[in-house]
């Protein structure tokens, strides 16, 4: 067993471990919460709660950005090893293709998508940074994984970005700006003025 495995598989059992006892403390609170006699106390239990149980939702989301990054990591090894093989099999025949300088419309698409979530993703996550990278991640794995679906490339951005917020069950108000709602800089922005004769 390599020392990158089992100390992913280390880290899962100490982020189960610490999910486990997060959970329980925060059913203990609730109970406290429940049973409280006094708003003040209700307030404290009710706060502790609240922090113990994002604790735990942001556990979970690491253990599982852990797993999608170890398999987003044996992807891009199988596919690097192809690539490799198929470089060995070109230079062997000596037809040695340029790789291309350019940007390839799926990850233009990518990055279109990036930018519309964004601040959705900034609201979600509350201003917190760490949930934010979570999100972040969290958005950057579902569209890896999108990527290789036919016609990605083409699909309509609002589309995309509609699907993916929804699928994270992303609250807030996704706002779209295209290039039909903007208004050109040399045009006024204000009606034509009727002619009066």
């Amino acid at each position: 067993m390599s020392d990158a495995v089992a100390k992913h598989e280390r880290a899962e059992q100490i982020l189960g471990e610490l999910a486990e006892l997060g959970l329980m403390l925060a059913r203990d609170l609730a109970v406290q919460a429940r049973e409280a006699e006094t708003p003040e106390e209700r307030a404290v239990l009710t706060e502790a709660f609240h922090k113990t149980s994002r604790t735990v939702r942001l556990t979970l989301a690491l253990s599982f950005k852990l797993d999608r990054d170890a398999s987003r990591d044996a992807r891009e090894a199988a596919r690097e090893a192809e690539a490799l093989a198929a470089e060995a099999e070109r230079r062997e025949s000596r037809i040695i293709k340029p790789a291309p300088g350019r940007i390839t419309p799926e990850e233009n698409q990518k990055r279109r998508v990036r930018n519309i979530l964004n601040r959705l993703l900034w609201t979600e996550a509350e201003g917190d940074s760490e949930e934010y990278e979570v999100l972040r991640e969290d958005l950057d794995a579902r569209l890896y994984e999108a990527c290789d679906a036919p016609g990605f490339a083409e699909m309509p951005i609002a589309v995309l970005a509609e699907t993916l917020a929804r699928d994270m069950r992303l609250t807030g108000e996704l706002v779209i700006t295209t290039a039909e709602t903007l208004v050109p800089a040399n045009t006024s922005a204000q009606p034509p003025l009727a002619d009066t004769g």
